[in-house]
């Protein structure tokens, strides 16, 4: 291949994995179409255009044609050979790619192989991307920035998207806001694009001041979008590893007040979220002395209302059975809305809860005169099942922590999780660890894991029936639960042993993106959806493989000693 030849193919190569990157957050469809791109790269690496042109000009288009496939059958077959090569020298990418062969392992003791084929499909890119990065030309920091900053767009132009969603109050669901993939895979993606944004404001100096600016910005609209997204997964591994990143500073520092004011922050953050979650709790589940001291007792038609303390139990702050009165709310309902008051709403639950619980939270009197105050949308909202105010109106943690505890307390009282995303993953991982006990050798298999915890929900009677087709929504008990103790514990090895070969540790970079990963498999089906398994195996194997082990990436701590004492010898000098 020719000087100039190898720099197109240099710059092809980076705007393939460029476009990998947009995908990841934007676009399922051009994950995989940047996968096979990146394929027919490292297939054809030595393509030269001078020689097929050729070809066409001494054979004609005909002949030229069929002896051009055969070149391309040729670099591809030598191609595959020499990188497959380079590749098995590479022992850390070897174990880590062969976490794909778990799954093919677990063909073994599958019985539903065709949802097992689709499994595979899934589970192409952890082959694909070790093996392609760790026999390829490694990119540089200025072409890692590069990548970096079309991420960081790509995150940008997903969340002005979902934003407009939240702007215009055309939403049902807080989910909507991730219009692409998952809320929960793009709240990862952004967590990534936070901390690495993080790094390019502290310590990467090919920035100016008004480029770092925009860059905080950014870093402030990304976590202000998480919070409206209500991704508690995501804001709570960003506190952790921010955390993390402020106590390997202190034990890095050797200065008096930095150390001392980072170990107040680790002590402070912690300690602030804990009392205010402990307020907001009492404050959702305690109702003031005062809220019913000289109520009034007819409705303004006359009716008496009712005071159901006990039954219908207390939401944000308020009791939900209180002021009450179901003949003129019924009659009231059925001449604005479709859906009887006996009926349903289109989640299933009876809409006549749906509605007081609603109304209630509206501090609204749950009579004739109450539904009359009620708008179009709410009527809307009621009907599809949404059953507070704040669900909508003021999406955010308080908004989710109502949920939480309102599922808690239905929970506690008739043993149904369905009200509750946490308890739900309760109950998922109680079904996950029977199945471990009855298959704890061997697993269920690859392709078993949805059909077995399916009838396991059923099993176990706890209102889990109708979320088959979940699993675990923990990776590493998935892992068990399919290929057994021996396949988790391989999993476990290919996790940690590539990035100590590769000294990977050492790239701040990869560690945020390793914790994230590691610690989102605590709470999801990471490797189980194609947008999860391609992030995780795209970036974890372009930074193990695919990266120049230069200065760029290095840890903060070195900067931060350095800006320091520069602080200092300029006061002294002043």
């Amino acid at each position: 291949m020719t000087i100039g030849t190898k720099d197109i193919f240099r710059q092809i190569y980076l705007w393939t994995l460029i476009l990998i990157a947009v995908a990841l957050p934007l676009s399922k469809y051009f994950m995989s179409v940047g996968s096979f791109l990146l394929l027919a790269l490292w297939l054809w690496s030595d393509f030269q255009i001078i020689v097929a042109v050729r070809f066409f000009k001494q054979k004609g288009f005909f002949r030229g044609f069929f002896i051009l496939v055969k070149y391309l059958w040729a670099l591809a077959k030598e191609s595959s050979v020499e990188k497959t090569k380079i590749f098995l020298h590479n022992k850390a990418a070897v174990v880590f790619a062969s976490v794909f062969l778990l799954s093919i392992a677990g063909l073994l003791f599958t019985a539903n192989f065709d949802h097992a084929t689709n499994v595979l499909r899934i589970k192409l890119p952890l082959i694909l991307f070790p093996i392609v990065f760790s026999s390829s030309e490694k990119i540089d920091s200025r072409g890692f920035r590069k990548l970096m900053l079309f991420y960081f767009a790509a995150l940008l132009a997903g969340t002005l998207i979902g934003s407009y969603k939240l702007f215009t109050g055309n939403y049902i669901n807080v989910r909507e806001f991730s219009p692409f993939i998952s809320p929960v895979r793009f709240g990862l993606n952004i967590s990534f694009g936070i901390l690495s944004l993080g790094y390019f404001v502290i310590k990467d100096r090919s920035f100016s001041r008004k480029q770092k600016l925009f860059l905080s910005m950014l870093i402030v609209w990304f976590v202000w979008f998480l919070i409206k997204m209500e991704s508690v997964t995501s804001l709570s591994l960003l506190l952790i590893i921010a955390l993390g990143i402020l106590v390997y500073i202190g034990f890095q520092t050797k200065k008096l007040w930095p150390r001392t004011a980072i170990v107040l922050v680790v002590i402070l953050i912690p300690a602030g979220s804990y009392f205010y979650l402990k307020k907001e709790i009492t404050h959702m589940t305690h109702v003031p002395a005062v809220a019913l001291k000289n109520p009034v007792r007819h409705t303004p038609l006359g009716n008496i209302y009712v005071f159901d303390t006990i039954n219908y139990g207390i939401e944000d702050g308020r009791y939900v059975g209180a002021y009450l009165c179901i003949p003129e709310l019924k009659q009231a309902w059925n001449k604005r809305s479709s859906i009887k008051f006996n009926g349903t709403d289109k989640k299933g639950s009876p809409i006549k809860y749906t509605l007081i619980r609603y109304m209630t939270s509206k501090n609204l009197h749950k009579d004739a005169a109450g539904v009359s105050q009620l708008t179009g949308k709410d009527i809307e909202n009621v009907e599809h099942g949404i059953a507070n105010f704040q669900y909508v109106a003021h999406p955010g943690l308080h908004s989710r922590l109502l949920m939480m505890v309102k599922g808690w307390q239905v929970y506690r009282k008739t043993g149904n999780a369905g009200g509750s995303s946490a308890l739900q993953r309760y109950e998922f991982l109680r079904a996950a660890v029977i199945l471990i006990r009855q298959n704890f050798w061997t697993g269920v298999g690859t392709g078993d894991l949805i059909e077995t915890l399916g009838e396991q929900y059923r099993l176990m009677h706890s209102g889990m029936e109708k979320y088959y087709g979940f699993i675990a929504h923990n990776e590493y008990v998935d892992t068990f639960v399919a290929f057994g103790v021996f396949g988790f514990l391989y999993f476990l090895f290919a996790l940690v042993y590539p990035p100590l070969k590769t000294h990977s540790f050492n790239d701040y970079f990869f560690v945020i993106f390793y914790a994230i990963m590691l610690l989102s498999m605590l709470s999801d089906d990471t490797l189980e959806t194609h947008a999860g398994l391609t992030l995780f195996a795209f970036f974890l194997s372009l930074l193990m493989f695919g990266k120049k082990k230069d200065t760029h990436g290095k840890f903060l701590s070195h900067d931060f000693e350095k800006q320091h004492s520069s602080f200092e010898l300029r006061k002294n000098k002043s």
